[in-house]
Order: structure tokens, then sequence, then C-alpha cells
């Protein structure tokens, strides 16, 4: 039988990347696109924000049982009620569940609302930053703790919106050949570079201070499980980031000679950014498990 730390780590992962998904393609919908394209990529995304928002509530429910086996280091004490009632009165972890599963619930019943994408975004954006609410930012008490778990908070999010919005990108590039979205998908495109930029700029300036917190240096002792886990995730947004340079600055500029060739680099450089993304998640999943000393 699996472990419980590992189902842990399952379930986190499945949560990040239910929670990226939605805020990124409900993100892109209302504030990136267009309306008239913004309600294309909608309709052509409406299964994916379906699947994420109910992954969202199933890894939610899945998550307290699974602590509880942790902490009780037995599968047993996943349905002991004695344990379950302490860690959802008694504990930070308990109380971040209850705000991840109204959350989650939440998203939801906001699925069926035609125009609600600025609700969904802003309500996957919560429950992404809800992760700040336990695990190595809640290390620290007092006003350090305060801007270690606001830090933490800005970083998820800034990174979960940057490739969330990735999953949307190759359709939106799509449009680019079809004369009636055309103009809509250049535009939506200039505002995707824009908020990129600020993105990755966040997520590169945010992800340094946590390092700060939690190590007080950079990750250099790969006798240690976390570090090396840690710089592998460094290394990761490194690829990430200079994937997101080339597009703009290389491939981008190419549109004007060669259309065609570039929107091909561009989409097939989206999909190396989501590769080492979903890479970036499965660290995460497990590095927020690790005793980071």
């Amino acid at each position: 039988m699996i472990a419980p730390h590992v189902a842990l780590a399952l379930v986190r992962l499945c949560f990040d990347a239910a929670a990226i998904a939605a805020c990124g393609v409900s993100g892109f919908i209302a504030w990136i696109a267009p309306n008239r394209l913004g309600l294309a990529i909608a309709a052509s995304s409406n299964f994916l924000i379906v699947a994420a928002s109910s992954l969202a509530v199933l890894s939610t429910l899945a998550w307290l049982p699974i602590e509880a086996a942790m902490i009780g280091d037995s599968w047993q004490s996943a349905v002991d009620r004695s344990t379950l009632s302490v860690i959802l009165c008694d504990t930070a972890i308990g109380k971040a569940w209850l705000v991840r599963l109204a959350l989650s619930l939440l998203l939801m019943a906001a699925l069926p609302w035609r125009s609600g994408s600025i609700v969904r975004w802003a309500l996957s954006g919560f429950l992404l930053t809800s992760l700040a609410l336990t695990g190595h930012a809640d290390m620290d008490e007092g006003t350090r703790g305060v801007l270690h778990i606001l830090n933490d908070a800005l970083h998820v999010l800034a990174g979960g919106a940057w490739l969330g919005s990735l999953l949307v990108l190759p359709g939106c590039l799509a449009r680019l050949r079809d004369p009636a979205f055309c103009t809509d998908a250049k535009s939506a495109l200039r505002r995707f570079s824009s908020a990129g930029h600020l993105a990755v700029a966040l997520v590169i300036a945010t992800g340094i201070i946590n390092t700060v917190l939690v190590l007080r240096r950079w990750p250099t002792d790969f006798t240690s499980t976390y570090q090396m886990l840690l710089a592998t995730k460094v290394a990761f947004v490194a690829g990430m980031t200079g994937l997101a340079l080339m597009n703009r600055y290389i491939f981008v500029p190419r549109m004007l000679t060669q259309p065609d060739r570039a929107i091909i680099q561009i989409r097939n450089g989206t999909y190396a950014e989501l590769a080492l993304g979903a890479g970036v998640l499965a660290l995460v999943a497990f590095l927020g498990i690790l005793d980071p000393t």
C-alpha cells in the first residue's frame, strides 16, 4: 500500500494542478483575451475548467484524512474520528483545509455562470494562495511569519497564473489564422506578453525571498534531499524563463516575416514550458512535505 506521505504529495500535486489550471484559464479569459475571443476560448476550454474545479474539490476532500494518516503514521488514523477532530479544530492544517473546502465548493458553484470568469479567477486565485496558510511559510511567527505567508502567497499566485494561462495560449495562437479572430488574438498576445513579464519577475523575486526565509542560504547542499529538489526546481523555472524570453524576443518578431513558422515555434515553446511547469509542480508537491533543515 502507498505510504501516507507519498499520498499526501500526490494529493497536493492534484490540488495544485487543479487550482493553477482554473486560475490561469479563467484569468486569461477575464483579463487577457478581448471579450469576443474570451467567449470563444471559454467555450473551447469549458471541459478543462469543469475538470479542474472538480479535481480541486476531490483533492481537498482527500487531503484531510491523508494528513491524519500521515500524522498518525497509519492509514487507520485517516478514519479515526478523534484524530480528524483534533486536526480539524485545533490545528492550522484543519483551519486551512476548511478554507480550501469552502473555496473549492464555491468554485464549483460558479461554473454555471456564463459570464463568471472574473469570479472563477478570484476564487481559484484565493484557492491557490491558501497553500501559503500551511507548510514552510507557517514556520515563522510574528511579523516575519506574516511577511513569509504573504510572500509565499504572491509566489504561488504569480507562478500559477503564468503556468495556468499557458494552457490556453496554443488555442489563442491557432486563432491568428482565423480572419474573424486574428485582430483579437494579436491583442491578447500583446497583453499576455506584458502580464507574463510581470508574473515571471514576481516568481523570481518572491522565490529568492522564500529561499532566504526558509534556508537562509542558497540550496547548494546536495546531501539534503530538500535542497537538491529545490535546486532542481530553480533550474526548471530558469528553463521556463529562458523559453518565455525566446518566444517573446526571437519568435514573436519573426511573425512579421515568417508568420506560419513563428506560430509553430511559439506553440512548441509553450508546450516545452508546460512540460517544465509540470516538473515544477511535481517537485513542489514533494518539497511541501520535506523538512528543509
